[in-house]
């Protein structure tokens, strides 16, 4: 299992801004792939998770 990086937030909006925030993560030549998307969880809480690569660590295309 790899490592992953987790947004709590008390709206979808604030989740998907958090979301937004890792895509930055690019600029250091990180990907970032959603293994969840943003889902509400209680009242006011929603929670989304992605999972860091390294672009040595991309596969070729097939």
């Amino acid at each position: 299992m790899g490592v992953r990086f987790g947004i709590i937030a008390d709206t979808a909006e604030e989740c998907a801004e958090g979301l937004a925030l890792l895509a930055l993560l690019r600029q250091l030549g990180v990907e970032v792939t959603v293994v969840q998307r943003p889902a509400q969880i209680g009242t006011d809480r929603w929670t989304a998770r992605v999972m860091p690569r390294l672009d040595s660590q991309k596969r070729p295309a097939h």
